[in-house]
């Protein structure tokens, strides 16, 4: 990572909204407190102005880019207006596709040939769509510079060093993916960081806002902390301590879900479809994507501020398209079939709204509560969490009252921190990280890393277990060679474990390692269950050299780093990994 930089611009890529934030270098070594986020303008009409931006993508019907945010949203809802939605593509929510869980073998691989459904089943390059979203980010922050004084868009690549943030939780393909996605949008790769999301939000409050009302300091040398980030798709939860040397170290490896807001618009279109049937819903969504899109963007304020406190009847706007539509089909009425549902007493249908009793309307949150509390209440009982006493609560959904009053009713004996703008704190603290990436000190491996390698057999053992492959009765192959296991600290910025590998052949000029994952601490083989191939390692030898190369890996950046060199030269190898084959 270059050190020549004058400026630190973060692009915080959420699941339901996005923004950037930027702070000069010299602002910075003033003051951690000037940084400058970004802001937009509604497609509405309307004067407010908003710090982030809907995460939505318009693609034309040539499948070429349109527009992003605010934007995309108005011009596909006009479209829907007219119905001449039909051939665009309009992406929303699409960050979740790269979720997945490399342990789990039924899941389809996450490639570079990966593709992902728009909002009418219409499918995509998912990089295209990636790459598109941040380049059209990268652009507006771009503009804003120059506007502002910076001599064309040259000078401002020149003078900046970006920061990308992504989930904790993300596997290393998903991180790889979107920081190829990256470069392929105009970073350069010589000055971009990834960000972990809840370590970003961990410093922005610790460096920030690291004060309460009546002036006391919270988190000091020695103060363990879990930061819980509860964003529009996944939860983030990692627990740091702070050290003397006043860096950061994680002492509980991140672990969520996705258990974030997106799960309770979920639960709601849930309950539609009990009530009408997924066949209405489904010809809803495609005859009337407008009138679904204003139904959604309603929940979606409702559910962030709504409180229930004072046990008040809950509102709903369901249009009456939907309901006409259902009618039509079905020839019924939607309050007749509410009074013989099992839901009867807790809802009702009323002038043009659906009226949902407190206890109904709290269920829609249940799966991410119920999840999020279970997963703290598992990790405070643990031996390395037993001391926090702080739990600190970030990202957009945190601001709902529903969630923030479970999280307090649950947890009574933890100091419970919400920052003013717990949205907010990610991209600032991306920002920070820009400006000094050795904060952080130590991370907890999430899984055991190893080669796959051919072991040597001096003597012929009946134990081997069958489904190993005997070479000539002297070597067996499918061994886990480890580098280092699950729950193993690892320092940032040093390589931890070196290997030695010999090549085939004395003409052989590349070397392909097959690394693996496991949820087990002594894995023996590969083919164990609990084993998943993440990638290949390609070294690619030049003519004449060594026989054998020492190979160096990294485990305690956000993603996985390597380096290679002959034993005897000493000359540098080229080393790269590649998760998306």
């Amino acid at each position: 990572m270059t050190d020549d930089y004058e400026l630190v611009a973060a692009i915080d890529f959420g699941t339901t909204y996005s923004g950037y934030a930027y702070c000069s270098r010299q602002d910075f070594e003033r003051s951690p407190l000037i940084i400058k986020t970004s802001s937009w303008k509604s497609g509405t009409g309307s004067s407010d102005k908003f710090m982030k931006t809907p995460t939505m993508v318009l693609f034309d019907s040539n499948g070429e880019f349109d527009s992003f945010g605010f934007e995309a949203e108005e011009k596909y809802r006009k479209l829907a207006v007219r119905n001449r939605h039909g051939s665009w593509y309009f992406f929303r929510r699409f960050k979740m596709r790269l979720h997945q869980k490399q342990t789990d073998r039924t899941h389809e691989r996450l490639t570079v040939n990966s593709e992902v459904e728009d909002e009418r089943g219409k499918p995509m390059n998912t990089l295209k769509v990636f790459q598109c979203s941040i380049r059209y980010l990268k652009d507006s922050l771009v503009k804003l510079l120059i506007e502002q004084g910076m001599r064309g868009e040259e000078e401002v690549m020149r003078k900046t060093r970006w920061v990308l943030t992504v989930p904790a939780i993300w596997t290393d393909p998903a991180k790889q993916f979107m920081k190829k996605a990256a470069i392929e949008a105009g970073l350069p790769e010589n000055r971009l960081l990834l960000a972990l999301e809840p370590e970003a939000a961990s410093l922005c409050c610790w460096t920030t806002r690291n004060a309460s009302p009546d002036g006391r300091t919270i988190l000091t040398p020695g103060v363990s902390y879990t930061v819980l980030d509860m964003g529009g798709g996944t939860a983030d939860i990692v627990t740091h301590r702070i050290e003397n040397d006043f860096k950061l170290r994680e002492i509980h490896a991140p672990v969520g879900g996705d258990w974030g807001g997106t799960q309770v618009n979920n639960s709601f279109q849930g309950l539609l479809t009990k009530l009408l049937g997924a066949p209405i819903i489904s010809k809803f969504k495609e005859e009337k994507f407008f009138d679904y899109l204003e139904m959604m963007s309603d929940f979606e304020i409702q559910k962030q501020f709504i409180s229930l406190d004072n046990d008040d009847e809950v509102m709903l706007k369901v249009p009456e398209s939907l309901i006409n539509m259902f009618r039509e089909e079905t020839k019924e009425e939607l309050s007749d079939v509410i009074e013989q549902s099992p839901m009867r007493g807790q809802l009702e249908w009323t002038s043009g709204r659906l009226i949902v009793q407190p206890d109904l309307f709290s269920t829609f949150f249940s799966v991410s509560i119920d999840n999020v509390l279970s997963k703290l209440k598992e990790m405070f009982e643990e031996n390395c969490s037993r001391d926090v006493s702080t739990l600190l609560v970030v990202g957009g959904f945190s601001e709902s009252p529903v969630l923030k009053r479970a999280i307090k009713r649950s947890f009574r004996d933890k100091s419970i921190i919400i920052p003013e703008h717990p949205s907010l704190a990610i991209l600032q603290g991306a920002v920070i990280y820009g400006h000094n990436p050795m904060t952080v000190k130590t991370r907890i491996c999430k899984y055991t890393y190893g080669f796959m390698a051919v072991k040597t057999i001096e003597h012929q053992d009946s134990q081997v277990p069958r489904n190993r492959t005997i070479l000539g009765g002297e070597c067996e192959s499918g061994v886990f060679d480890k580098l280092v296991e699950i729950g193993q600290p690892v320092e940032v910025g040093r390589y931890q474990v070196e290997k030695t590998y010999t090549k085939v052949s004395p003409s052989q000029t590349s070397m392909i390692l097959l690394m693996y994952t496991s949820t087990s601490k002594e894995p023996q083989y590969v083919t164990e269950d609990h084993c998943s191939l993440l990638g290949d390692l390609v070294l690619t030898l030049p003519p004449g050299s060594d026989e054998e190369v020492v190979v160096s890996t990294m485990f305690s950046d956000t993603f996985l780093t390597v380096k290679a060199a002959g034993k005897r030269s000493k000359h540098e190898v080229t080393a790269k990994f590649n998760f998306l084959t």
